[in-house]
């Protein structure tokens, strides 16, 4: 992180470490005074912006706790009772692995007195843990995405993939690059002396991109296949989606500007923020269309028990139960004239046409259940 480490001469620590001229950072008490102050301020510094990133990571944990409490009752609601799916799945790994997650963060980022190795342990723990949790998100928004919008999965998945293996490789040749050394004083929290963050910020570069594609395909279908359908649960689909994806965009916009341009002590002040973000904006995404799909529910039904749900929603197999459906099998419609009504001559079809909102329903928003 702090390639002002390298003021000893035109070599990095692991190579001049063994030199005369270029001692080890234990051995700072032998070093002549003005050596020591200017090693004193870099730590200084170096502390200071370690302090601020561990703050906002504290800080995410927090937000994390008050989300999780907020939403519980709807997810136990709209959640729990509902059949096993990928965006189920999905869910639960993202609501729950976000917390051990933070484990992970404060073992780096809490924890005094650590040896180099042991810095390194818990920061590669931490850099594979984060993204995992970034790539699992992103891969949810694209399957979700694509499966309400009705398009096929490799449409998106292909150019995401791609995208993501090209940013894996970026992030593995980053890891490589971070080393640590032993610091003159105890107590300390860990700090790497030493990466290579343009390579981070590629990884992020990498990231925004993938977004701006994803976020053209919806506006894509939005325009050209969409435009006329009317459906509440289609436009908080779009609207949602929309506000995530600005977002992540200002988030990894951030993440790449700090990574090219901030001071190298703040390098890492925005990673968990992202991570964090992500995951509340996926979970309430997927909370915030089941809970539209539930209200339309109702409001097909015409009925509701008065707590906003409709009254036979309490006992639907399809939501509240693992009963197999029923075996009983009916004899197919026919298709016959319309019958006219008794004593008037308006037919049965014009007293009753057709649902428009239901007849407009796209494809993919018609199996909300399993599709978000």
């Amino acid at each position: 992180m702090w390639s002002g480490w390298k003021f000893l001469g035109p070599c990095s620590l692991s190579q001049c470490s063994s030199s005369p001229t270029h001692p080890k950072m234990d051995q700072y008490d032998k070093l002549p005074p003005a050596f020591q102050k200017v090693i004193y301020d870099m730590i200084v510094d170096g502390y200071t912006a370690t302090t601020w990133t561990n703050y906002l990571a504290v800080s995410g944990y927090a937000l994390i706790a008050a989300d999780y409490l907020h939403t519980l009752p709807d997810e136990i609601r709209l959640m729990w009772p509902s059949p096993w799916s990928f965006p189920k799945v999905v869910f639960f790994v993202l609501r729950y692995y976000i917390f051990p997650h933070h484990v992970l963060a404060a073992m780096y980022g809490q924890l005094v007195g650590l040896n180099p190795k042991q810095c390194y342990a818990n920061f590669m723990r931490l850099g594979v843990s984060t993204a995992i949790v970034v790539v699992i998100a992103e891969n949810y928004l694209v399957y979700s995405r694509l499966r309400l919008c009705g398009q096929r999965q490799e449409d998106g998945r292909v150019p995401h993939i791609s995208i993501h293996r090209s940013s894996f490789v970026l992030l593995v040749r980053f890891l490589g690059t971070v080393k640590y050394t032993q610091l003159p004083f105890p107590n300390m929290t860990c700090m790497p002396v030493e990466s290579n963050s343009n390579l981070l910020g590629g990884v992020f570069s990498m990231l925004l991109g993938s977004v701006i594609i994803v976020m053209g395909m919806m506006i894509y279908f939005v325009f050209t296949k969409h435009r006329n359908f009317n459906s509440a649960l289609l436009t908080i689909f779009y609207r949602d989606g929309i506000f995530y994806f600005l977002a992540i965009t200002v988030l990894a916009s951030a993440n790449i500007i700090v990574n090219f341009a901030a001071p190298t002590g703040y390098k890492f002040l925005f990673i968990q923020t992202e991570a964090d973000i992500h995951t509340i904006l996926a979970t309430r995404m997927l909370l915030h269309l089941r809970a539209w799909a539930e209200r339309e529910q109702v409001q097909v039904s015409g009925r509701s028990d008065g707590r906003g749900r409709g009254i036979g929603m309490g006992f639907s197999t399809t939501m509240h139960s693992r009963r197999e459906p029923s075996p009983m099998k009916f004899e197919a419609r026919r298709i016959a004239a319309p019958m006219d009504s008794f004593g008037t001559d308006t037919k049965v079809s014009e007293m009753y046409p057709m649902s428009s909102a239901t007849s407009s329903m796209p494809k993919g928003l018609e199996l909300y259940g399993n599709a978000v």
